[in-house]
């Protein structure tokens, strides 16, 4: 399966979340944060089996899995 980062995405794109497939409806980034200096992804995704909304928050420059 291909990666990629998390700033990447973009909305309609099937990724993996937690072994199953789900769409990306919206991503929200966040500035650097004053502890971890980093910028961080807010992903929000409804899963494709069940239609159930699902949350994620990665940094941008962390690999995930795309279907």
């Amino acid at each position: 399966m291909a990666q990629k980062k998390a700033s990447e995405l973009k909305e309609g794109d099937t990724i993996i979340v937690y072994g199953e497939k789900a769409v990306v409806k919206k991503i929200e980034t966040s500035g650097k944060g004053i502890k971890q200096g980093k910028i961080k992804c807010r992903i929000e995704a409804e899963s494709v089996t069940d239609k159930k909304p699902v949350t994620i928050i990665r940094l941008a420059d962390d690999l995930i899995e795309a279907a």
